[in-house]
């Protein structure tokens, strides 16, 4: 479950609620498939698909993992922990998702996507495109790049 709704690949609207460990319970919103870009221990990068993710806008800045959720799929996937690491393996024993002991919480080790900020010269430039200020220039003129056209 996540309050990120930007993590969803598709989504629907589903109400209903869910009890947490210390017996309260938050209400759902909606349900979908997140994809996570999970670091293994080695450094490689797993897309993980994850289904059925609940939307709970109330969670707070966090998302949890549940192994009770893995092992229901009965896709033979296996957790494994050393020291203050925690591993999930598929069937074939290749690590897909890697955790990192912070307090009492395992935290999954995530790639970092990051954006640069860009300028509208900077896009047009990315984009192959004239910028505007081409355009104003002597260089350019619209009436040496027009085809004649015949008339009827």
């Amino acid at each position: 479950m996540t309050n990120n709704l930007d993590l969803f690949i598709n989504f629907e609207t589903v109400k209903g609620t869910v009890r947490l460990d210390d017996d309260s319970i938050i209400e759902t919103c909606g349900r979908g498939t997140v994809v996570i870009l999970a670091k293994t221990s080695i450094g490689h990068v797993s897309s993980v698909y994850l289904e059925r993710v609940l939307w709970v806008p109330s969670l707070g800045s966090c998302s949890l993992l549940s192994w009770r959720a893995i092992v229901s799929l009965g896709k033979g996937f296996s957790l494994a922990s050393s020291g203050k690491d925690m591993y999930i393996f598929r069937e074939n024993k290749t690590e897909v998702i890697w955790g990192r002991l912070d307090r009492q919480d395992y935290v999954v080790q995530e790639e970092q996507e990051s954006a640069k900020k860009m300028t509208y010269q900077q896009w047009h430039k990315a984009l192959g495109h004239r910028s505007p200020d081409y355009l104003k220039s002597n260089n350019y003129s619209d009436a040496t790049n027009l085809a004649k056209v015949p008339k009827d």
